[in-house]
């Protein structure tokens, strides 16, 4: 079920909101949620709109909903809370840099995961792995993980057309995000892997060096995909992201 989930943690000083991606959903972050909640801060996990329902309602979506969205979840928990983190898969990871600007947001650190700032079109490596997905049977774990992390219902192949305005809203996105690096001061933690079909590696360096006004950490994973991560790598993001939290807290 494709819907957002609010965790207050009583007495909490911290809450930390996860942002999905394109397409995404908050069962992404079921475990790493879990993790914080255990580890004494609030969680929210968003449904960016036009997600959770049909390809009718995704094709209508654009960035200034998203936008819009992330920023309306701020405004309700900014004053309960010393301060907030933001964990974005993909383009929730550019949504969360460009929240972290609004100083009235408390925003304290962004962990990002495979966040695009270089996209595979054409690449045949990547065109590769992409077919290797396709192919592989609903039993797979990897092929399973995809299915979970889709909000968008399946729908006749007519409609697909339709997702030009949020792929265009996507690029928008990532240009606008490109732009403001310099300006983000929060700092950063940020995951990145080598067998990632969707966002390019490059990405890393793109934003690292964007990032030349605050503290970033880079971290490599090397078996994961864009939308599924093994368990060893999965555990690295989790233990990263309490340790982050952490150290922001001190």
């Amino acid at each position: 079920m494709h819907v957002p989930v609010r965790q207050k943690c009583k007495d909490a000083k911290t809450a930390v909101v996860f942002i999905h991606g394109l397409m995404g959903s908050p069962v992404q972050f079921i475990d790493l949620a879990a993790a914080v909640y255990n580890n004494g801060c609030s969680c929210i996990s968003l449904l960016l709109p036009g997600h959770g329902g049909n390809m009718k309602n995704f094709a209508r979506s654009g960035i200034d909903d998203w936008e819009r969205h992330v920023q309306s979840e701020l405004d309700k928990i900014r004053h309960d809370y010393n301060q907030i983190v933001l964990v974005g898969h993909s383009m929730g990871g550019l949504l969360a840099l460009n929240a972290s600007l609004n100083k009235e947001n408390k925003i304290a650190g962004a962990v990002l995961i495979s966040t695009p700032f270089k996209i595979h079109l054409l690449n045949f490596k990547s065109l590769l792995r992409k077919a290797r997905l396709l192919m592989l049977p609903l039993s797979s774990e990897i092929k399973a993980a995809y299915v979970k992390s889709n909000s968008i219902a399946k729908t006749g192949i007519f409609f697909y057309p339709q997702i030009i305005k949020p792929l265009i809203s996507l690029y928008m996105l990532i240009r606008k995000t490109k732009k403001r690096l310099p300006e983000i001061s929060v700092p950063v933690y940020m995951f990145y892997s080598r067998n990632d079909e969707t966002t390019s590696y490059r990405s890393a360096d793109i934003l690292q060096q964007g990032l030349c006004n605050t503290q970033r950490i880079f971290f490599a994973l090397t078996k994961s995909h864009h939308a599924f991560y093994c368990d060893e790598e999965r555990r690295i993001i989790r233990d990263r992201l309490i340790e982050f939290i952490q150290k922001i807290q001190t």
